[in-house]
């Protein structure tokens, strides 16, 4: 169920971010108004404000926040998607990042991990950053992933996605992004 979801929310921020070539920048970075937790994003990235309208209603979590750059570059805009529902069982930021990785494993095409290392967010809880690249399916194009996740207040996690063409080889600035998130 997890699987089928995610592809499809995915696979909607890829038809949604299609259009003409550009140069990515990715600039200054702006907070995102949540009350659960904050974040910020580049000030040249949109927000999807009517997420409900555009991206399927995942069954099982709420999309906390999705965003797009507004860069094009060969049809793929990099994107953003934060997942979240509440914690079924304790666990740590990091021991939930590494069951959604074995997840990912498993469940996208043609994965292969590039690296893995802790991140501290801006709360200073720690976890750690998946990066691979994968299909979703036979018909979608191979795209760099960075993944992570995070525990709030021992009650609700996470999930952190940022979906890149594989032609990025310095994820540094998207790592920093991801570190960004805080728990209220």
């Amino acid at each position: 169920m997890f699987k089928k979801s995610f592809i499809l929310i995915f696979s909607i921020l890829f038809l949604y971010s299609c259009g003409s070539e550009t140069e990515v920048i990715e600039n200054t970075l702006i907070d995102v108004d949540n009350a659960n937790f904050s974040f910020k994003v580049p000030s040249n990235w949109e927000i999807i404000k009517d997420k409900e309208s555009i991206l399927p209603k995942a069954k099982e979590w709420t999309i906390e926040l999705a965003a797009t750059s507004t860069a094009v570059v060969s049809g793929f805009s990099n994107n953003l998607l934060i997942l979240s529902d509440d914690l079924k069982k304790l666990t740590t930021s990091k021991d939930y990042s590494m069951l959604n990785n074995i997840w990912a494993e498993s469940d996208y095409l043609e994965y292969k991990k590039i690296s893995s290392k802790d991140i501290v967010f801006a709360d200073e809880e720690v976890s750690i950053v998946y990066e691979f690249e994968a299909k979703y399916n036979t018909d979608t194009p191979k795209l760099k992933f960075l993944q992570t996740a995070s525990v709030c207040n021992k009650t609700k996690w996470y999930f952190m996605t940022i979906a890149l063409p594989t032609t990025v080889t310095d994820t540094s600035k998207y790592i920093e992004l991801l570190s960004t998130f805080s728990c209220k």
